[in-house]
């Protein structure tokens, strides 16, 4: 395992000591730049910008086979919006966290490294007076034991998605092809993107589907899961996250938050970029922030502050909210940048806190009102592990979060806005973890969730290569779209059609 570095990235609060920024991680990689630009340099075979997950893949992927690769990224850490942050000892997901075996591309990396036998489980019975839900809902609190709790919300998550009377079959049949495939209804399709969350959750009240207090656990989930207020999520979003988990909630739930690498997602990262690095055909450029990429005459350019790259092929990984900031010459397809001048909605906070109460380890809360003005910070918390001095990490979400009120700003609300979920965060709080992904200038926002009328009108024009520039992202991934398992898909996939075009062009670059 590598040791950890500092990276700029990342926040630490405690009462007695304030803010801090920075953190350590092992995807930290030092030193920062292996190959120093030279516009008279012999190009690459592939320059790929960005050193997430979609970026390490390709990367690793056409090095192994043979190919001369250049990452540039500008952060000064590979992961892009997923990485591991260790402070004192303890691991924490500062982004993209957990995995399922349901996840084949993921799964087959950490089999491939030998870390398949190496996870963390989040749930915990080990309190059982706290191994509960609760939830404070427009001001209504509940609370179920896990096993009640999970079989109600189980029966009312497939009324809530049942828009069909077949659990969406007939609207996504394969959760791998929303838009396109053999089984695709595109006009029934088209019909699901326009509604968002919030018009499923006024039919499903005015049809009485579900009842207030099903909706109740419902609603934060979907907030939590969005990181966006229900009116500007999108259904057809939903109902494809629910045909991936067979419209059972308990199964999606385990895929969703129960597994993760216990070594963290960063020495994963780091696994796959040692293995690019190995071949010796691989070069990097850290903290080197792209302008634009201008291909012409058969060959890219990529235009950066430390100078310029020239490439016969280029991946761009760049997330949808800030893929606008790169200028491409020629210029991007209407479409194209029409999708990219719409950001998607997942602007939630996630915050790590630490707490003197061992039992807080069993519990689920959550929290959500649906008057804009009541509306709480943080939508859910969940009690993620035990620490080596016995203080519990809860993990906390919220939902349609603003730049205006940063955890940063003022990070002694941050016991406030657990204390809305539940007052017994305000009791033993000692302190908080957090990356500020909607403050991020390289992401704009956390994991991907698209708004209403988005998904019929621009995946298929995203997937879609501009001359020598593949595009790979999570962002619009066919299966996990904005998990990691669909950013590897997604560099799996850039790889393999550059390899295979390169193959007809003879004297390609050798390192």
């Amino acid at each position: 395992m590598a040791a950890p570095h500092p990276t700029k990235e990342g926040f630490t609060y405690t009462p007695g000591k304030g803010l801090k920024a920075g953190l350590d991680t092992e995807g930290a990689i030092r030193p920062l730049s292996s190959h120093a630009a030279k516009k008279d340099a012999r190009p690459f075979d592939t320059i790929v910008v960005g050193a997430g997950y979609t970026g390490l893949v390709a990367a690793r992927d056409l090095t192994l086979a043979g190919r001369s690769v250049l990452i540039v990224d500008a952060r000064d850490r590979i992961g892009g919006r997923t990485w591991t942050s260790q402070v004192d000892g303890e691991k924490f997901e500062m982004g993209g966290t957990w995995i399922h075996w349901c996840m084949g591309y993921v799964w087959r990396e950490i089999q491939r490294y030998g870390l398949d036998q190496r996870l963390h489980v989040t749930p915990n019975k080990s309190f059982p007076d706290y191994f509960f839900n609760k939830t404070n809902f427009n001001g209504n609190v509940y609370q179920e034991p896990f096993e009640t709790n999970f079989q109600m919300c189980e029966d009312a998550f497939k009324r809530f998605c049942d828009v069909d009377g077949q659990g969406g079959a007939t609207v996504v049949p394969i959760p791998t092809q929303v838009v396109k495939g053999v089984l695709v209804n595109e006009e029934l399709v088209k019909k699901y993107d326009q509604y968002s969350i919030a018009d499923r959750i006024a039919e499903v009240r005015a049809k009485n589907i579900c009842s207030e207090r099903e909706l109740s656990f419902l609603i934060p989930w979907f907030v939590l899961s969005w990181g966006a207020r229900p009116e500007n999520a999108s259904l057809l979003e939903l109902i494809k996250w629910a045909r991936h988990g067979e419209n059972s909630f308990s199964f999606l739930a385990q895929i969703l938050w129960c597994y993760r690498l216990l070594d963290g997602q960063s020495h994963l990262a780091r696994n796959i970029f040692e293995e690019a690095r190995r071949t010796e055909r691989l070069c990097w450029s850290l903290e080197t922030r792209v302008s634009s990429i201008i291909d012409r005459n058969g060959s890219v350019e990529v235009v950066t502050d430390k100078g310029s790259f020239k490439a016969l092929k280029v991946v761009s990984t760049l997330p949808q909210n800030v893929a606008a900031k790169v200028r491409f010459d020629p210029p991007l397809s209407p479409l194209k940048q029409e999708a990219f001048s719409i950001k998607h909605v997942g602007q939630g906070h996630k915050i790590h806190s630490f707490f003197n109460k061992p039992e807080l380890r069993s519990g689920v809360w959550n929290a959500w009102h649906e008057n804009p003005e009541k509306t709480y910070e943080l939508a859910a918390a969940f009690g993620d592990h035990t620490m080596r001095d016995g203080r519990v990490s809860v993990v906390a979400f919220g939902g349609g979060n603003s730049k205006k009120l940063l955890p940063s700003h003022d990070p002694s609300k941050i016991p406030t806005w657990l204390a809305d979920i539940d007052p017994i965060f305000a009791e033993t709080y000692s302190g908080s973890i957090w990356h500020e992904w909607i403050n991020d200038e390289f992401a704009e926002g956390h994991w991907n969730m698209h708004p209403p009328n988005y998904y019929t009108r621009f995946h298929t024009e995203l997937q879609k290569p501009h001359g020598n520039v593949e595009f790979a992202s999570a962002d619009w991934a066919d299966a996990w779209k904005s998990f990691v398992d669909g950013a590897i898909e997604q560099g799996t996939r850039a790889a393999y059609r550059i390899n295979q075009e390169l193959q007809s062009r003879p004297g390609s670059a050798r390192l």
